[in-house]
């Protein structure tokens, strides 16, 4: 499958997959107050795949429970076949359901009521893992891969 994040330096693209509004726009608020920029939203899994299929997302944020017969585990296979990064923020404190999550191999799991601090650390480490492998991969001044 393509890569289908984008090459901006340190300033993310985020989708965030959860089908509570509330929750969605304060997850919304503490990215664009990050610095980081909102990709969409999707209430459900297959939205979130649409989403993952067609924009530029470096990084997704998934809720386990979503609308919908798919859950955030599903969206995070997709994620990472497309190898996008993703972590969990969720309400489920069920123990085989975060085992199943935390067997995806995310960035973090997040238990809601979550600490904005604990995101806004996330989002930091991911930004500036994307711009260091970015950064690798760019070809210097002589138009040489460095």
């Amino acid at each position: 499958m393509p890569d289908q994040r984008s090459t901006l330096s340190e300033r993310l693209r985020v989708l965030i997959v959860e089908d509570e509004t509330l929750v969605a726009d304060y997850i919304a608020d503490v990215v664009e107050e990050a610095g980081h920029e909102v990709a969409g939203f999707a209430a459900t899994g297959e939205k979130a795949l649409e989403a993952l299929a067609r924009d530029r997302v470096d990084l997704a944020i998934l809720d386990i429970k979503l609308k919908g017969s798919m859950t955030g585990i599903d969206v995070a296979h997709a994620a990472r076949d497309r190898a996008i990064p993703y972590l969990f923020i969720s309400g489920s404190g069920e123990a085989l359901t975060r085992q199943a999550a935390e067997a995806t191999g995310p960035l973090a799991f997040l238990q809601k009521p979550f600490n904005q601090e604990e995101l806004v650390s996330v989002l930091r480490t991911t930004a500036e893992r994307e711009a260091t492998s970015a950064r690798a991969f760019a070809p210097d001044a002589k138009g040489q891969e460095g």
